[in-house]
C-alpha cells in the first residue's frame, strides 16, 4: 500500500497538536541547552587560557631570594637536569611621586612569561616603560612619570611608550603586595634591563622538561610542578651556607676597612684584619619558589572553570530528569490519543512498522528539533555569557574561544531520543499488540476503587462532595498524579538550589569581615629594626586611628594535597596575649556559634582546611613551613573560616610544635573606621619597621571574585528553572484537560458554572502542585547541599545555611506559574464545545 496517506497523517498529528509539540521540543532544548552550555563552558576557559600561556610562553614557577641570584644560583637553576629553559631578570617596587600609585618594575625577561602589547610598543631604551593596560585611561602614551624609592633603577623619570598585559598577573584587583605605599601594588611595569644596576638579578623564570605538552590545568601538571619544584628547592638550598658565610664575610671585611678608614683619619695606624667585628644579625639565605598556583589570579581562573563543571555534572542531570519524565507521560498520553487511527490503519492491512511512521516522526523530529535548539544555544549563549562574567575580573581580556566537542551533543541527542522515541515505541508496541476490533473502541476506563481516606470515616464524613471528587480522581489516575509531582518537585528543587547558592554567596562577606575577622590590616615586621623604627611603630600603633591591635607570630606554611595535585597556604596565627585575640578574631563553632578559646595546648584549624584534609577533633595533620621542614599538630578544634586556610595556636604550643623559641613578628590592626585603613597602612610602612603590609580589603575584593562571576550563572541557572516549570506545569495540565475533555462537558451540560468547572479539574492541579513544592523542597535542600559544598575553590567555602525567603521565593514562582495557566485552563474550557466531545467517541 501506499504511504503518502501515513506520512501527511504524520505531519498533521504535529499540526493538530501543535503546543504539546512544542513543549516537548522545549523541554528537550532546556536541558540540552543547560548541559552543552555548561559543560563546554569550563573546557573554553582553559582553552582560553592555555592558548594566552603558550602564546607568551609563561613559566612554571618563578624564583626568587632575599639577596638575588648570584652566578652560583644561576647554574643551579640552569643545571638542573628537569630544567627545560630558564630566564634571569631584575625588579623594583616604586611608587608615582605625583600620586600614591604603586608599580613593580620588571625588566624584559625574554622569551619567558612575555607580555601582550596593548597599545603603543615595548620600551627599547633604559628611559622608557611600559604600564599595565588597566591604567591606560590614568595615563598617556607619551607622559613621563617620576618615581620615589628607585632602588636598583637608574632613574627616576621614564616616559610612557606602550600599555602591556602582563601573563604573570591575571587578577585585575588582586596585583600583589609590597613595602611602599599602603601595601598593595597598583600595577606592573615593564623597562629595559639596562634601567637597572644591580650586581645580582632579581628573579629567574623556568620551565620544566615534563610539561612541554600538558595543559597547565590538569592535575598531572600540577603533581609534576610539585615534585620538580622541590627538587629545584632542595638544589638550591646548597648554596645557602656558602652564601651565608659570604655575606658575613663580606660584612666582616667591610667593617674593618671602615674601622681602619676611621682610626687612620684620627692618626692611630692599625692592621685592618686585627680589628674585632660586633656581632650582627644577618637574615640567613632564603629561596622562594612559586608556581603558577600560587597566583591569585591563576589558581582563582582554575578554580572558576572547575566550579562551572561541579554545576555542569549535577544541574542539567535534574534538569534532563524532569524533561524526561514529562516527555515520558505526554508520549504515552499521545499513543493513547490514537488508539482508534491505529485500529483503523491496522484494519486496513498496514504493517506495525507502517502504522509506528507517525509516532517515529513525531517524536524524533521533536528530539532532534530540541536537541538542534538548545546545543545551538549551548555552544555558544551559555559559554558566551559564563566565560564574559569571569573573564570579567581576568586581565585575559575579551579574545575568548568557543569550542566544539562532540560528546555532550551526542549525549543530549540519546536522552532526548530516549525520553521521546523510545519511550513512544514502547507505549505503541503495547497498543499494536491489541487485535484491530478493540483498538476501534475507546479505551475502557479504569475500575472504581475506595481510595485510603474513604477507610478513615471521620476525615471523609466531613470532606465536602467537591473535595470528594478531587480526592477520587487525584488516587484514580496514579502516573499523572506522580508526573505532577516530581516535575513540580524537580522545579522547585532546582529553583531552591538556584537561590540557595545565591545566598550563600552573598551573606559569606558580611560574615567573615564583620562577625569573624575583625582586623583590618595585618602588618608584618622588618627581621631587624631599630630603637627609632620601633618607636615610629608605636606611635602608628597607638594613635587615635587604630581601634585594636594583637601582636602574634604569622608564618605562611604549605600543604600538598594529593589528590588534586595543588599545594595550599596555610597561615599560621599564634598571639601573643591569648585572652584579647578574639577582639581581632573571633574563633568560634560554625554551627554552635560557641567560642573556642586558646589554651596552652590548642591547635585550631579552619573549617576549609579541616575539610581538605578530611581531618576533625583529634585528628593529627601535618604541615610544611618555607625551609621544606614537616611540622605535626594534634587538632583541638575546629573554627568558622570562609576565605583562607589558618592553624591557630599559643605561644607555648607554637614552642613545643615548631621547636623554636616564640617572638611576634607581625600586627593584627584593627582601625576605627575601615576609610581609614589606607592611610593607617601608608603609615606604618613610613615606619620603616613594617615590611608588608595586607589589608582585609583586599581579601574581600578575592571573596567578591569567587561570588560575583558565580552569582551571574546562578541567574542563569534560575531563570532556565522557572522556565522548565513554565512549560512542565503548562504540559501536565493540558494533559489533564486533554484526557477529560467528555468529563467536563458532561458535568457543564449537569449545569455547573464555567468557575466550578475550572475548580473541579484544576483544584487537582492546585493540591498536586502543592506537594509538589514540598517534596521539592527536600530535594532542593539535598542539592543545595551537595553543590554548595563541592562548588567553592580549595581557598573558600560558601555558607551552607539555608534561608526562609529563600523557600517563599521558590515556592512563589511554580505558585505563580500554576494561578496563571489556571486562567488559559479556565478559557478553554469556557470554550469547549459539549455537543462535540460528548458524541465523540473518545
Amino acid at each position: 500500500m501506499k504511504k503518502t496517506v501515513l506520512w501527511k497523517d504524520a505531519f498533521e498529528a504535529i499540526t493538530h497538536s501543535l503546543g504539546r509539540y512544542i513543549a516537548i521540543v522545549l523541554l528537550i532544548a532546556l536541558g540540552t541547552f543547560a548541559f552543552v552550555g555548561l559543560k563546554m563552558a569550563g573546557p573554553d576557559m582553559r582553552a582560553t587560557g592555555s592558548d594566552f600561556f603558550e602564546k607568551q610562553n609563561l613559566a612554571d614557577v618563578t624564583v626568587t631570594s632575599n639577596y638575588g641570584l648570584d652566578k652560583k644560583d644561576r647554574d643551579t637553576i640552569r643545571n638542573l637536569p628537569e630544567v627545560k629553559e630558564s630566564s634571569f631578570a631584575y625588579f623594583q617596587d616604586v611608587k608615582n611621586k605625583r600620586n600614591n600609585d604603586t608599580f613593580r618594575v620588571f625588566s624584559n625577561s625574554g622569551n619567558l612569561s612575555k607580555s601582550e602589547l596593548v597599545k603603543g610598543r615595548f620600551p627599547k631604551r633604559k628611559n622608557e616603560i611600559a604600564l599595565t593596560y588597566m591604567l591606560d585611561k590614568k595615563y598617556r602614551l607619551g607622559q613621563k612619570i617620576t618615581f620615589t624609592n628607585k632602588g636598583s633603577l637608574r632613574k627616576s623619570t621614564y616616559t610612557i611608550v606602550g600599555f602591556i598585559r602582563p601573563s604573570e598577573y591575571l587578577d585585575k584587583t588582586q596585583i600583589g603586595q609590597t613595602n611602599i605605599g599602603d601595601g598593595n601594588l597598583t600595577g606592573v611595569a615593564l623597562t629595559t634591563a639596562s634601567a637597572f644596576s644591580s650586581p645580582v638579578y632579581h628573579i629567574s623564570r623556568v620551565i620544566f622538561k615534563d610539561t612541554t605538552h600538558l595543559s597547565p590545568f590538569d592535575k598531572t601538571y600540577r603533581s609534576l610542578i610539585y615534585r620538580d619544584q622541590k627538587k629545584l628547592q632542595t638544589a638550591l638550598n646548597k648554596n645557602r651556607k656558602a652564601r651565608y658565610q659570604k655575606l658575613v664575610s663580606q660584612y666582616q671585611n667591610e667593617y674593618r676597612q671602615r674601622a681602619a678608614r676611621e682610626m687612620a683619619e684620627r692618626g692611630i695606624p692599625v692592621v685592618a684584619s686585627q680589628i674585632k667585628v660586633p656581632k650582627r644579625h644577618i637574615t640567613y639565605p632564603s629561596y622562594t619558589i612559586n608556581s603558577r598556583e600560587e597566583s591569585q589570579g591563576y589558581s582563582s581562573y582554575r578554580a572558576d572553570s572547575e566550579r562551572v563543571e561541579v554545576l555542569a555534572n549535577v544541574f542539567p542531570v535534574f534538569l534532563f530528569a524532569v524533561a524526561t519524565l514529562v516527555s515520558l507521560t505526554t508520549m504515552i498520553r499521545f499513543v493513547e490519543e490514537e488508539r482508534i487511527n491505529i485500529g483503523t490503519l491496522k484494519a486496513l492491512g498496514y504493517s506495525n512498522g507502517s502504522v509506528a511512521i507517525k509516532f517515529l516522526l513525531y517524536s524524533s523530529t521533536a528530539a532532534i528539533i530540541g536537541t538542534a535548539l538548545g546545543a545551538s544555544l549551548g555552544y555558544t549563549f551559555l559559554p558566551d555569557m559564563i566565560i564574559k562574567a569571569y573573564l570579567a575580573n581576568t586581565t585575559l581580556g575579551t579574545a575568548y574561544q568557543l569550542h566544539f566537542a562532540w560528546e555532550p551533543l551526542l549525549i543530549s541527542l540519546v536522552v532526548a531520543l530516549i525520553s521521546t522515541t523510545v519511550v513512544s515505541m514502547f507505549a505503541l508496541h503495547q497498543t499494536l499488540r491489541e487485535k484491530p476490533s478493540a483498538l476501534l473502541l475507546p479505551k475502557p476506563p479504569k475500575n472504581g476503587s475506595r481510595i485510603l481516606l474513604e477507610k478513615i470515616p471521620f476525615i471523609w464524613k466531613h470532606m465536602s462532595f467537591s473535595a470528594k471528587v478531587t480526592a477520587r480522581n487525584i488516587f484514580r489516575y496514579k502516573s499523572r498524579m506522580l508526573m505532577t509531582i516530581f516535575g513540580v518537585a524537580g522545579c522547585t528543587g532546582l529553583l531552591v538550589m538556584g537561590f540557595g547558592i545565591r545566598d550563600s554567596l552573598q551573606g559569606i562577606g558580611g560574615i567573615q569581615y564583620r562577625d569573624i575577622q575583625k582586623n583590618d590590616i595585618i602588618a608584618l615586621k622588618n627581621e631587624t629594626v631599630t630603637k627609632k623604627q620601633k618607636n615610629k611603630l608605636n606611635n602608628v600603633l597607638t594613635s587615635k586611628n587604630v581601634k585594636q591591635t594583637s601582636a602574634v607570630q604569622y608564618q605562611q606554611m604549605t600543604k600538598y594535597i594529593k589528590n588534586t595535585g595543588s599545594t595550599e597556604n596555610v597561615m599560621l596565627i599564634a598571639p601573643k596575649d591569648t585572652k584579647s585575640f578574639g577582639k581581632s578574631i573571633n574563633l568560634r563553632d560554625r554551627k554552635t556559634k560557641q567560642k573556642l578559646d586558646l589554651s596552652n595546648n590548642s591547635v585550631i584549624i579552619s573549617e576549609k582546611l579541616a575539610t581538605i584534609l578530611d581531618a576533625q577533633k583529634g585528628s593529627r595533620i601535618s604541615l610544611t613551613d618555607k625551609q621544606g621542614k614537616n611540622h605535626n599538630f594534634k587538632v583541638t578544634g575546629i573554627s568558622e573560616m570562609y576565605l583562607g586556610h589558618y592553624i591557630f595556636m599559643s605561644p607555648s604550643e607554637y614552642k613545643k610544635t615548631i621547636g623554636k623559641t616564640y617572638k611576634t613578628n607581625a600586627y593584627l590592626i584593627t582601625v576605627k573606621k575601615h576609610s581609614l585603613a589606607k592611610k593607617v597602612s601608608r603609615d606604618l610602612i613610613k615606619t620603616g619597621a613594617i615590611q608588608t603590609v595586607i589589608s582585609n580589603t583586599a581579601n574581600r575584593d578575592i571573596l567578591s571574585g569567587f561570588t560575583g562571576s558565580l552569582n551571574e550563572v546562578i541567574v542563569i541557572l534560575i531563570l532556565i528553572s522557572g522556565m522548565l516549570a513554565v512549560v512542565v506545569i503548562y504540559n501536565l495540565t493540558n494533559i489533564n484537560v486533554a484526557e477529560r475533555i467528555r468529563e467536563i462537558s458532561t458535568i457543564k451540560v449537569l449545569g455547573f458554572y464555567n468557575n466550578e468547572t475550572t475548580m473541579y479539574i484544576y483544584r487537582e492541579t492546585i493540591i498536586l502542585s502543592l506537594l509538589g513544592i514540598i517534596v521539592g523542597f527536600g530535594f532542593g535542600w539535598w542539592l543545595h547541599y551537595f553543590i554548595i559544598t563541592s562548588l567553592p575553590p580549595d581557598q573558600a567555602m560558601f555558607d551552607p545555611n539555608m534561608y526562609p525567603m529563600n523557600f517563599v521565593l521558590s515556592a512563589l514562582i511554580p505558585a505563580l506559574i500554576t494561578a496563571v495557566l489556571a486562567l488559559v485552563v479556565h478559557r478553554r474550557i469556557k470554550n469547549i464545545n459539549m455537543l462535540d466531545a460528548l458524541s465523540s467517541m473518545d
